[in-house]
């Protein structure tokens, strides 16, 4: 696999989540946020090329709030691979924001991408109380329950499709 093919299924994943979160935003259902992140650029090396570093360690993705009230934050990852290993994939800082939002009694989870090489693409919604509790490599077959639809017509990712009623039986 090509670190360019690589590259552009996370810009890939990033293009839907944003385009579905704008659906939703006009829908009255949420409004969240891409975290950017924080930069530092040292110095101008010619044209458009910069020399920069990292000012620090970046949460998660995005992070918003649900009608009704409750805080959402979520990471969006990318794998081509057959099995999803999120304790390496999810940063421990990243796992630790996670973990503080959702006790805080907000909601948190991975917004998970398979795409085995453009074959086909499955997308998983996986709260972060149920991957706490689980093995570290997840397979497809063991994420059914958090499959999320793409609306291919639309652009859109269904992940908060139904945010009230089915969505909380699957996070609690």
């Amino acid at each position: 696999m090509n670190h360019y093919y690589k590259k552009n299924l996370g810009m890939y994943l990033e293009r839907i989540v944003d385009t579905s979160l704008e659906y939703y935003k006009e829908q009255g259902v949420c409004l969240i946020d891409k975290i950017p992140t924080p930069i530092k650029v040292h110095r101008h090396l010619r044209g458009a090329l910069y020399e920069a570093f990292f000012q620090k360690k970046s949460t998660v993705d995005y992070v918003g709030i649900l009608k009704g009230g409750k805080g959402i934050a979520f990471d969006a990852k990318s794998t081509t691979a057959k099995k999803f290993n999120w304790k390496k994939s999810v940063k421990e800082h990243q796992k630790e924001y996670l973990e503080t939002f959702q006790n805080l009694g907000g909601l948190s989870f991975i917004l998970l991408h398979f795409d085995w090489v453009g074959r086909w693409d499955h997308f998983y919604f996986i709260p972060f109380s149920f991957l706490i509790q689980t093995k570290s490599s997840l397979a497809p077959e063991d994420l059914k329950e958090f499959k999320v639809d793409y609306d291919m017509k639309k652009g859109i990712l269904r992940f908060l499709d139904g945010i009230a009623g089915e969505l909380d039986k699957r996070v609690t």
